[in-house]
This record gives C-alpha cells, structure tokens and sequence, in this order.
C-alpha cells in the first residue's frame, strides 16, 4: 500500500512513517516546507493525493502553548483548512485513495468525570470538543467520496523521542515532579508505539471505519500516572502543582492537564488489538528507559 502522511515529521508521524516501511508499505510524506522531498502541504490549495492508496492525516497546531485568541484560531483552522484541502485533493484524484485515517482527539467527550466512556458516547463541551467535532466533520466528507473514514481520536501519547513527556520527564529526572490538582482526574494514555500500529490497523483492516479511541484499556488517576513517573525515573514525586497554580500559570490550557477523561478503546478492544504496552506502569518504564 502507499501511504500518504501528513504531519509525517512531527513526533506520531515519524513513529507511523517507520510502521508503514516496516510493514512493506511505500510513504509519501505531505509537508508545509517546499524543500522537503514530498508533496507540498497546503491550508489554501488541494493536496495532490494521486498514486495514493491511504491516507493519514496528523496535520494541525499544537495545542501546547498559551490559548490567546490568536492560538485558538490557529488550532482551529489549521484542522478545519487543512482536512478541507485534503478531502478536496481526494475529489479531485482521477484515482482516490481506498482510506483516509484522520486523527482526532479524546477531547471530543470533554470532561467526563467518573464516567467510563467509550466510543458510543457523545461530544463533551469546551474548545477541544468542538475542536474534535468540527475537524471529524470534515473528515467525514470523504465518505461521500467512496472513502473508508476512520477518526482516531487520540488519548495522551507517552514515547521517549517527543510529545508532552519530552517537558514532564526533566521535572521528574531533577525529582521535581507531583501529581496535578487533586490527582483524582483520569488520563487515558497510549504508548505512540502502539499508537502507531493502531494507524497500520486501521488502514489495512477494511472492517474498520467512524471512531476509534486510541488509548489503553485502563484508564489511571492523575496521582496513579504521577507514581509511574516517579517510579521509572527513580526519583520522589513531592511537588504537587495546586489547581489554581495551574490555572493562573496556563489558562484555558490547564483544562487539558485538570479536567478528567475515563476513556476506554471498546472498537479497538473488539477488533482484539494486541498492545506492546497495556498499562502506563509498563510504558512509563519505556519512556524514562
């Protein structure tokens, strides 16, 4: 199969880029940067999907950052315009692609509290819901171009080479980690290298389409994913960050440390998905490795 990727530099895109050429499969990397060998990434104009028998797409800003006005725009519209412009470059294929694989996010079901949610649940509140909701609606346009949609709505991603562990691990390393509010809101995780063969499943496997949480099967409190930390970076965790620290210091942002989210992956559960890592305990010892 050929693959098409965008966002194939960033730090899921690399880890997906390796899985395909393992497998045997041909990538085509899209990128904003005309130098780069590829196919130009572009918010203004169709991609060219041509030759393409899959696509993933990963593109969009990051959401670490101070959520200014200016920020929101930029996250919001760099799914919105970007997913537009690839569903675009698929109508436009004299030959279009069997599959597009779509990254969405957990944040889709907002906070959910001690609730236990799985893919049958509907959207949350805030930003990142509507995040989520507005960029998979765009991504299910394809459908009605005889594509096979998968939206693979992301939990937090723990891997040694980058993401959000790349600013958690000095904190911890210097035994200057603590859990974050109260501790007692729920994370789903997943290991990006698991992350990544849940992409290679999604686009090989035809029986797959809507939405998959890409997670663990257990989901862990705060306090429980803290002690992991501490654990394999063999150091205390004795600095907790208060809840009002945490808003003050990031704002809006604190939402995607602060609120809880119980999500478990019941498709991936029922196509029998086989993980490397099932537990954070397990995963964190691979990222502090």
């Amino acid at each position: 199969m050929k693959i098409g990727i965008t966002g194939g530099t960033g730090f899921i895109g690399n880890m997906v880029r390796r899985a395909a050429l393992t497998k045997g499969d041909e990538v085509l990397l899209f990128s904003r940067r005309q130098k780069m060998e590829g196919r130009l990434f572009s918010f203004t104009h169709p991609l060219d999907v041509s030759g393409c028998d899959g696509l993933v797409h990963l593109a969009g800003e990051s959401i670490i950052g101070l959520w200014t006005r200016e920020k929101r725009r930029k996250i919001m519209d760099s799914r919105v315009e970007g997913t537009r412009r690839l569903v675009e470059g698929i109508a436009a294929a004299e030959v279009r692609p069997k599959v597009l694989v779509s990254a969405s996010a957990i944040g889709y079901y907002g906070d959910t509290g001690e609730v236990i949610t799985d893919e049958d649940a509907p959207p949350g509140t805030g930003f990142l819901s509507e995040v989520a909701q507005t960029w998979e609606a765009e991504a299910l346009k394809a459908e009605s171009l005889g594509v096979r949609v998968v939206l693979l709505r992301i939990g937090f991603v723990l891997g040694r080479e980058g993401g959000a562990m790349n600013l958690i691990k000095p904190a911890f390393r210097a035994g200057l980690g603590g859990r974050l509010g109260s501790g007692r809101q729920w994370m789903s995780c997943i290991e990006v290298g698991d992350l990544a063969s849940m992409v290679m499943e999604c686009l090989h496997n035809d029986a797959i389409r809507g939405p998959m949480n890409a997670v663990m099967p257990s989901p862990v409190t705060n306090a429980v994913f803290t002690k992991a930390a501490a654990r394999a970076s063999h150091r205390p965790a004795l600095f907790p960050a208060p809840t009002f620290a945490l808003r003050l210091a990031l704002g809006d942002l604190s939402h995607v440390m602060l609120d809880s989210q119980r999500i478990i992956p019941k498709n991936f559960t029922g196509q029998n998905f086989t993980y490397r890592f099932k537990d954070v305990d397990s995963a964190m010892q691979e990222v502090f490795r």
